[in-house]
């Protein structure tokens, strides 16, 4: 059993619990600063939806797990990079991305994330 280094433990230790959501949810600054939720589990078809990129958000990431096909995540203003701004990014079924947020846009890398 490989023992965890202390950048691992801080990391665990700072992203506090799993959120899962089973219907349409918007998460608040409050919600990812306050209740420390930056792994979310979404539970089937439904849309959640990112609070616009803010300066007390930058450096935030979360990871966001999609146990359906047409789970969605969703920013208003859009996704920044790429060339181009969209709104909604869809993960594969059973795909984890990570979405960061520099402040002015949030980011998203997954291996198979649609866009639109």
């Amino acid at each position: 059993m490989a023992k965890y280094s202390r950048m691992k433990y801080f990391i665990a230790e700072k992203r506090g619990t799993a959120k899962t959501i089973t219907e349409d949810t918007a998460l608040t600054e409050d919600n990812i600063l306050k209740d420390g939720n930056g792994f979310i589990i979404v539970d089937g078809a439904f849309k959640l939806t990112l609070p616009a990129a803010s300066g007390s958000l930058k450096g935030v990431s979360l990871l966001v797990h999609t146990d359906d096909a047409a789970g969605t995540v969703y920013v208003s203003g859009g996704f920044g990079g790429g060339g181009a701004n969209y709104d909604t990014v869809t993960p594969g079924a059973y795909c984890t991305s990570k979405f960061w947020c520099d402040g002015s846009y949030w980011y998203a890398m997954s291996e198979a994330v649609a866009a639109s």
